[in-house]
Formats: C-alpha cells, sequence, structure tokens
C-alpha cells in the first residue's frame, strides 16, 4: 500500500497516520520539507525504514506515524526522481495532475 502525500496541501502543524500492514507493506511519501515522527512505529518483522530529512521548513506539518509494519514493514521517505518528474506536470506544484487538500478537521478534501 502506499500512501502519497505528495499533491496534498494542508494546512495542519501535525498529521497523524495510523498504519497497520500484515504483509504487503506500507511506503508513504511525504513532500520535501515535511517531517515525519516514527518513534510510534512498531516496524514488525519487516522493519520501518524512514528516509526522511529531519529539516522541516516553516509551515509544513509534522507527520506522527503510529500502528505496525507486520511482515512486510514500513518504509516513509520523500520523492524519487521519477515521483518528482510527475510533480513537475502538476499545476499545483507547475503542471496538470489532481491536488488535494486537508482542511482544519484533519480531513481530506478534493479540489482540482
Amino acid at each position: 500500500m502506499k500512501i502519497d502525500f505528495t499533491r496534498v496541501e494542508c494546512r495542519l502543524r501535525e498529521v497523524s497516520v495510523e498504519a497497520y500492514e500484515e504483509t504487503s507493506g506500507v511506503t508513504i511519501v511525504i513532500p520535501e520539507g515535511w517531517a515525519a515522527d516514527t518513534r510510534g512505529m512498531d516496524p514488525g518483522v519487516g522493519d520501518l525504514t524512514d528516509q526522511t530529512t529531519p529539516d522541516r521548513l516553516p509551515g509544513t506539518p509534522l507527520i506522527r506515524l503510529t500502528g505496525s509494519g507486520g511482515m512486510a514493514g514500513v518504509a516513509i521517505r520523500h520523492p524519487d526522481r521519477r515521483e518528482r518528474r510527475k510533480l513537475d506536470g502538476d499545476p499545483t506544484q507547475g503542471g496538470t495532475a489532481r491536488h488535494r487538500s486537508l482542511n482544519g478537521s484533519g480531513h481530506g478534501a478534493g479540489s482540482g
């Protein structure tokens, strides 16, 4: 399972993500400048891979990750090269893809 926040506009200071995966694993992608706190995550047998940078830009949210990775584990990272090329085609990031927003209640609200 992949959760991708790269096209999300977020006004919240913190976003809680609970991930429970038994066999297929979880990959979470967050924009550059966002930070992650993985201390509440039980990686399970599969391990926890945090490839994010600790540098958090002002006004960006902290992703607080909790749950269990099960057999396949959990990975959290910033966009890779291919994903960054796709973002270059996003109108909210300079191109053509859809955009999602997290409102003050922490629930997604589609726009685009």
